[in-house]
């Protein structure tokens, strides 16, 4: 494995497939390095949608927010590459999450990318960092089998 992979502690149980598009492509035949979070951003999506969450989301008001996100580019990928994104919640803090991604080639399962995503949850009236939601800890131990 290479050195700067992030190394997945638990199986991932989340897989999304990514299209890659004519425009992702730069120059020299790869998919551009900034293209890379609009695939990660999909799987969050994704990731979460896929959640029992038993209450009502307003998604208007994100009360979950992203402090840092950490790409290691492993392997170029070049157009027309059958890729996926694995994801999975890595770390339940208290107040924060962290979502560790891979970018794989589908049929050959080569590492492409890992993304490390803290994530923050906000008191929408203080806007300042909050417990996070019950129902939102219990259906991400509920789903990934672990604390």
């Amino acid at each position: 494995m290479n050195t700067h992979a992030i190394e997945a502690q638990y199986p991932f149980k989340r897989s999304t497939s990514v299209q890659l598009r004519f425009n992702d492509i730069d120059a020299l035949g790869h998919v551009n390095n900034s293209v890379y979070f609009q695939f990660f951003d999909l799987a969050k999506t994704e990731y979460f949608a896929g959640l029992e969450v038993n209450a009502d989301i307003n998604w208007c008001k994100p009360a979950i927010v992203i402090a840092n996100v950490n790409c290691s580019f492993l392997v170029p990928t070049v157009f027309q590459e059958p890729v996926e994104v694995l994801t999975q919640c890595a770390h339940l803090g208290n107040k924060s999450l962290t979502l560790l991604q891979h970018l794989i080639n589908r049929d050959t399962r080569e590492l492409k990318a890992t993304c490390a995503t803290v994530m923050v949850n906000l008191d929408p009236e203080t806007n300042q960092p909050a417990p996070l939601p019950k129902v939102w800890r219990d259906a991400i131990v509920a789903y990934e089998g672990h604390e």
